[in-house]
């Protein structure tokens, strides 16, 4: 009947060419919405690890192969397979979950790489939250550190360089809301009476905020058509001029010489290479390049925008997992497995099939197989099983994907080897020192928020002597951590023992000579290289934390060659990109900060596709996501993320109308 009249009405209006179009506009319009808002039906999930890599595992007919299960991969494959299709996740080591993973050891657990989240995470109303929450089913939960306690804490060595009547404090603490933070620095730094220089901080804080707002704006962009891209051009151009800038040059032209925002954009003068004379502005500097570590380049070569938007992602505070860390990655790639795809671990790939110019497999062997190969014969003797898929995402860095899985005789390779036609490199790398405590973290007396030890106001000198001579010389900044104390499970879990994780940065050059050795197994030599670094960060603990004198149990350093063997690092390099300006230049907009590559069925998901972090890592799997299901595949993703929102806001407050928790949605959602 609907078939007969639709053609009728065509015939009747064959004459008029003008209601034949808008008719079959308005049949694709409403087509469009009928199929944007109709997201696949939850379907139950049986949240499990996943299997070691068989041939017998693959399912058939996939959509999608991502290879890497850390917070980039993880967040594509689930999306993605929310969405309908069938994602084989592939990881290389024994767990999923890439710098999201736990491990035990000793009787006791340690996390990897997520020490804490902004608290945004740790709330479903907010656009980090709201997406977790989505994607696990709301089975995924936070514990937001204590607002009247603070997130971060950090400690100096003894200084007398202080101006007369200023305080001389060696703690500066960090609480949630810009405000508060702000009043925390200044009251451990700067002379009351010194109206000026309270003023320039809450502008340094308020730029940073100004940053985070051109981020959003770089994400949005990604997902609009070209011709909507006017709508947040000029956020993103003004990203891109603070991204010109390094955290030094800014510093220096907001707290020293008290340019505003609008002056740091058009005109910001180079900082001295002298380290600063003024003794209270010198302290502000050092403290205000808090959270340094979440990106991991030192001032004078670090582009602003990685400081401000990590500075900014920490202003309502911070928040740590509801159980291991581990749970976050079994959560999320259990949701492939509903819709008929599955996550595989000890899963090499060796490398992307590329034919006629387009990605259209992988090639994969097992990962305990390759480990146990001696010689270039053994590895020729390793199975090789081909998968093929539509669509493939590489989740462990652009630096992977072009030195080691696509054919380098490629010209979209050769052209990313060419230092004319890319400027920017991986990061460096990092030590880990994981320390089992004998005790009750509570009974101990250890702190319960995160503590940063700064070597000194002078970063820049203190980073130069150490990369320069690491055995001498004590690391710029560490992270020292208690999991023990944010985990509200770990008493029940972990009885009458506490854990420690200290982090200080690492040049995979240092160890490079012991790279092609075995595991466990490199030499007496590079033991003793990991027990002079060892010796400084654990001074360091027993200096700022003493309580734990006498109760160290056991511990174990990590290095960059840890990062490649359990993480699948290029180079031992955490954060993907190294965050210096150059990673914002034209030329280099092709290999980071997007999804997208030049071969078609290929795409990038995790720090690579947007920002370093747990979160951006994230944001970097949803553009990722977007990017394979095209842009009307996009408006259905996420018209289904903002109905899970809005329902979440209804929640909160009942007398919402269902258009009215929508529209909210979507302003949080580009808050």
């Amino acid at each position: 009947m609907i078939t007969t009249t639709f053609t009728d009405y065509l015939l009747l209006q064959r004459n008029n060419p003008l209601a034949v179009a808008l008719f079959l506009s308005a049949l694709l319009i409403a087509a469009s919405l009928f199929y944007i808002s109709r997201w696949p039906s939850p379907r139950p999930v049986q949240s499990r690890r996943a299997d070691r890599f068989r041939a017998s595992k693959i399912p058939t007919h996939l959509d999608t192969i991502v290879i890497g299960s850390g917070s980039g991969g993880s967040t594509a494959a689930n999306l993605l397979a929310q969405s309908g299709q069938r994602v084989l996740v592939l990881e290389q080591h024994s767990v999923t979950g890439g710098c999201t993973h736990s491990f035990r050891e000793e009787g006791c657990e340690w996390d990897t790489g997520l020490h804490y989240v902004s608290k945004a995470m740790s709330d479903p109303t907010k656009r980090a939250g709201a997406i977790m929450s989505f994607m696990s089913r709301d089975k995924q939960f936070w514990t937001p550190f204590p607002s009247e306690a603070p997130y971060d804490e950090i400690v100096f060595p003894a200084d007398s360089f202080v101006q007369e009547g200023a305080p001389n404090e060696w703690s500066h603490k960090f609480f949630d809301g810009q405000s508060r933070t702000a009043d925390s620095v200044l009251g451990s730094i700067v002379d009351p009476n010194s109206k000026e220089l309270k003023k320039r901080v809450r502008t340094f804080l308020d730029i940073c905020l100004d940053v985070h707002y051109g981020f959003v704006a770089l994400g949005v962009s990604r997902l609009l058509p070209k011709f909507l891209q006017f709508l947040v051009r000029g956020k993103v151009e003004r990203l891109y001029k603070y991204a010109e800038l390094t955290v030094r040059d800014a510093q220096h032209a907001v707290l020293s010489l008290g340019y505003t925002a609008e002056d740091l954009v058009k005109n910001c003068p180079k900082a001295p290479e002298v380290d600063e004379q003024d003794p209270t502005i010198r302290r502000l500097k050092a403290v205000l390049t808090h959270p340094i570590g979440d990106y991991a380049v030192q001032p004078r070569e670090a582009t602003f925008a990685a400081h401000g938007v990590t500075a900014a992602h920490y202003f309502n505070g911070g928040a740590y997992t509801v159980g291991a860390t581990q749970n976050i990655s079994t959560r999320l790639t259990s949701m492939c497995r509903s819709f008929g795809g599955e996550a595989l671990i000890d899963a090499t790939v060796r490398s992307v099939i590329v034919e006629n110019g387009r990605a259209v497999g992988v090639r994969v062997s097992n990962t305990d197989e390759l480990e146990e190969c001696s010689s270039d014969e053994d590895l020729a003797n390793v199975q090789v099983v081909e998968i093929r898929a539509k669509n493939i995402v590489c989740a462990t860095s652009v630096y992977n994907l072009y030195h080691k899985f696509l054919p380098q005789d490629l010209p979209i390779v050769q052209k990313f080897h060419d230092p004319t036609q890319r400027t920017v490199r991986q990061s460096n790398g990092h030590i880990f020192l994981f320390c089992k405590i004998k005790g009750d973290a509570e009974e101990i007396g250890l702190p319960d928020h995160n503590l940063w030890y700064f070597n000194g106001y002078d970063l820049d000198s203190a980073f130069d002597k150490y990369f320069t001579n690491p055995r001498e010389h004590r690391p710029p900044t560490v992270y020292i951590g208690f999991p023990c104390t944010k985990d509200v499970t770990w008493k029940k879990r972990f009885p009458g023992i506490s854990n420690c994780i200290l982090i200080s940065d690492g040049l995979f050059e240092w160890f490079e000579r012991w790279a092609d050795k075995p595991v466990r197994n490199r030499g007496e030599d590079y033991l003793e290289f990991k027990d002079q670094l060892t010796r400084h960060l654990m001074d360091i603990l027993l200096e700022f934390v003493p309580q734990v004198k006498g109760r160290i149990e056991y511990y174990h350093l990590g290095t960059p060659l840890s990062e490649v063997t359990f993480l699948g690092s290029y180079r031992g390099g955490s954060y993907g990109t190294k965050c210096v300006p150059e990673m914002f230049a034209p030329i280099n907009r092709n290999w980071t900060t997007t999804p997208f590559t030049e071969i078609p069925g290929l795409y990038l998901a995790g720090s690579d596709a947007f920002l370093p972090s747990v979160t951006g890592a994230m944001y970097g799997g949803c553009l990722c996501a977007c990017a394979v299901l095209g842009k009307v595949g996009t408006l259905r993703l996420g018209h289904a993320i903002l109905t899970h929102l809005a329902k979440r806001l209804r929640d909160e407050n009942p007398k919402l109308s269902r258009v009215e928790a929508y529209v909210l949605a979507v302003r949080k959602f580009v808050e």
